[in-house]
């Protein structure tokens, strides 16, 4: 009690062992947290006392069950110990923890390996999150049939993968039949009715050019790049594209050389109308090009 510890170890020994722990918590609240690890017994006390060091190897010793496994990973991630924290986090199945880490990481592998084991354990929230970042959205779209969360994979393929729509639409159809017939005759599929579906050929070419590029993960390193990109959808830039091409400086005579001809409700131009380009086969290498008279402008998907 008077800092004496060489006289305080002298006389430990003579201290039944099972009031160690006694011992342990009274240097405890003397804020003497080494000295009480070292005499400790009891292993639920000594984690404790070893998650207020931050004793991680000393914990990792300790941590037998999930919860212990899932305080451990976290301190681990708090000081910058990645590879123990994952190694943690795998021993408390901490699904949660592990999509955060390789999420932060850019671990496309670690990702992949964490879908399995969500969909194993019918964590199918995170399983989609997984196959979302990673870009297969065939795989989420499939996730969402499987959940019988089918309004919602509708509302993705039309989103994502307008070309799944009137399949999507199909098995939504036959679902809602069962509880409101008409209900389900409402429903409207592209394949029939394309003119309700706004853009609808773009947006299903726009889908075509960039499917090759979705497993491609650009290095972290580039992510200044894409954040100063517009924050626009791919069907908005070909819209914008669109309108810019048709804004025709007058000529010499100072008529305007753009002079619209309504045809069926549509304005087209007395020059060659702007043709969006979008080759299915991907020789543009991702590029979406969009050729008017005179200019041709390239926007990177």
């Amino acid at each position: 009690m008077r800092g004496d510890f060489d006289r305080a170890n002298a006389l430990l020994p003579s201290i039944p062992k099972e009031q160690h722990d006694s011992v342990a918590r009274f240097l405890e609240s003397r804020g003497m947290l080494e000295e009480a690890l070292e005499i400790a017994t009891d292993s639920n006390y000594r984690f404790d006392l070893a998650v207020q060091l931050g004793r991680l190897e000393a914990i990792a010793i300790q941590a037998q069950s999930e919860s212990k496994w899932r305080q451990l990973g976290e301190l681990a991630m708090s000081t910058g110990k990645l590879d123990m924290a994952e190694e943690c986090l795998l021993h408390a199945m901490d699904l949660s923890g592990l999509l955060l880490l390789y999420s932060s990481l850019g671990d496309a592998e670690g990702l992949t390996k964490l879908t399995s084991m969500a969909k194993e354990q019918g964590k199918n929230n995170v399983a989609f999150l997984c196959f979302f970042m990673l870009g297969k959205l065939e795989e989420c779209l499939q996730l969402l049939i499987e959940s019988n969360r089918i309004p919602e994979a509708a509302l993705m393929a039309r989103s994502y993968l307008p070309s799944k729509v009137p399949e999507i639409v199909t098995l939504w159809k036959k679902d809602l039949q069962k509880v409101n017939p008409k209900a389900a005759e409402s429903l409207a599929d592209p394949d029939e009715y394309p003119n309700l579906f706004e853009d609808w050929q773009i947006a299903l070419n726009v889908e075509a050019n960039v499917a090759p590029k979705r497993g491609i993960y650009p290095p972290a390193e580039e992510y200044i790049i894409h954040a100063e990109r517009p924050n626009e959808t791919l069907v908005e830039a070909f819209k914008s594209m669109h309108i810019h091409q048709e804004e025709v400086l007058p000529d010499e005579n100072g008529d305007d050389a753009h002079e619209a001809i309504k045809e069926n409700g549509v304005e087209e131009s007395q020059e060659d109308a702007v043709e969006v380009d979008v080759e299915a086969d991907g020789s543009t290498d991702g590029a979406v090009l969009v050729n008017g008279n005179d200019t041709e402008e390239q926007w990177d998907c």
